[in-house]
């Protein structure tokens, strides 16, 4: 890890402690995060730690920092209420006696959030079913401000939805984004977010050639999935694999993905049937069809299936769906009123 404790940053923020992750945390590998105050502020810091990578891997490391640098000053610079604010971007020293390309590592400086939505929503505690749809409604809005800005995320899931005061809502780490139009050093990965939330195709190497239906239809896989772990906490793509006939998983499938996608299908059926089961009873029939709506196997169905759902694929069209989880959350609202 490096070592920053004490330093400062250009605009005044003291290093602090480093952040002590929960033992289920995924992600960071390529950074290393402290907290950092300044004028009786704390906020979050994250360095990329270039003393995990060697001088060849260093230079595609610093690109794809450099790149999530740029991304976040666009949601900064179009004020995107609903994405973590970035309040510094700079480089920091990290060794005075160090060669020059080692000397400096790059950070960012970002609010600092209570943390994220996985203890919120444990179903082994008390959550009601408003705050779940709550959850699901201010997560929409949050992709939706993205994908107006053209960004697709790639790597939404429980740990990336940060909670603030107020029942406020952000989503983070940008570390995986694609901006529409602008190369990113990620668009070689088969799977460029967590590969336990990874969509299907992508587990089977197919990728749309058109960047609407490649990245943001990942986004939108990545939302049914969030819906099925906030009432099941079950990672939804994985529970769908263990459904798949073997010869028809990725490791021994040689065919197509247009010709395996049936089998995927049938198996999506199979566990949301289960995991159903798990849903509250009043919202098992709307939740079970925007699940398989949003996580259909083909990108080119997802989140367009139903016979209301015949539109063009378009940066917008999640709106539909902040509508779907606004109403469903009023429901439960009444709902849970009747019942005190």
């Amino acid at each position: 890890m490096l070592q920053l404790t004490g330093k400062k940053t250009l605009d005044g923020w003291l290093v602090g402690e480093p952040v002590e992750f929960s033992p289920d945390h995924t992600g960071g590998y390529f950074s290393s995060c402290f907290y950092v105050s300044k004028d009786d502020r704390r906020a979050f810091l994250k360095a990329l730690d270039i003393e995990k990578f060697d001088i060849g891997q260093l230079l595609e490391i610093l690109a794809g920092f450099e790149y999530e640098t740029r991304l976040v000053d666009i949601c900064r610079t179009n004020r995107l209420s609903r994405i973590v604010q970035v309040l510094e971007s700079g480089k920091i020293e990290r060794d005075p006696n160090a060669p020059p390309v080692l000397r400096f590592v790059p950070y960012l400086v970002f609010e600092l959030a209570k943390g994220d939505i996985r203890s919120s929503i444990d179903v082994s505690t008390p959550v009601s079913d408003e705050w779940r749809f709550f959850v699901l409604r201010q997560t929409t809005l949050a992709l939706l401000q993205l994908h107006g800005q053209s960004i697709a995320h790639q790597d939404l899931k429980p740990s990336n939805v940060l909670q603030f005061a107020a029942n406020q809502l952000k989503l983070a780490d940008l570390g995986r984004s694609s901006l529409r139009g602008s190369p990113s050093p990620n668009d070689s990965l088969a799977v460029p977010g967590a590969r336990n939330y990874a969509p299907f195709e992508q587990r089977y190497g197919y990728a749309p050639t058109d960047w609407v239906e490649r990245r943001l239809t990942a986004d939108v896989f990545h939302l049914g999935c969030l819906t099925v772990f906030a009432f099941t906490n079950v990672c939804f793509p994985e529970f769908v694999m263990t459904k798949v006939p073997d010869a028809y998983r990725p490791s021994n499938w040689g065919g197509t993905y247009a010709e395996v996608v049936v089998h995927i299908q049938a198996a999506a059926s199979e566990a949301i049937l289960e995991l159903s089961q798990d849903f509250p009873e009043q919202f098992r029939q709307p939740l079970t069809e925007i699940v398989l709506d949003l996580c259909h196997p083909d990108p080119l169905l997802r989140a367009r299936t139903g016979p209301r759902n015949r539109t063009s694929i378009g940066l917008l069209w999640l709106q539909r769906y902040a509508s779907r989880f606004d109403v469903l959350e009023k429901a439960a609202r009444v709902r849970g009123a009747a019942r005190v």
